[in-house]
């Protein structure tokens, strides 16, 4: 079972993990049942109420996933796109 921290970070998502029953729940966090539907996770807002002594989350609305601030990675064809031209560069400037 996945369980969530109550508390949202900054950009909206909870930390998460998953979690056996017979080990206590950490402290502000809550479980999420198998049958709360949790789209765009872990970005949302969650109600929790206590059920049966475990703090539970009974509702999700789903929040927008922020776009990501990092740099796309350079695939492959890049990597080897540049090598060659430094290498070109290196071999032309050697010559000379």
């Amino acid at each position: 079972m996945r369980i969530i921290e109550i508390n949202a970070l900054e950009n909206g998502g909870h930390r998460n993990q998953t979690w056996s029953d017979d080990v206590a729940l950490p402290e502000g966090y809550a479980r999420i049942p198998d049958d709360v539907e949790t789209p765009n996770f872990p970005f949302g807002e969650v109600t929790v109420e206590r059920i049966e002594g475990v703090l539970t989350v009974t509702k999700w609305k789903a929040l927008p996933i922020p776009e990501s601030n990092e740099p796309e990675p350079i695939t492959t064809q890049e990597r080897l796109a540049a090598l060659e031209a430094a290498m070109l560069e290196m071999a032309m400037g050697g010559a000379e």
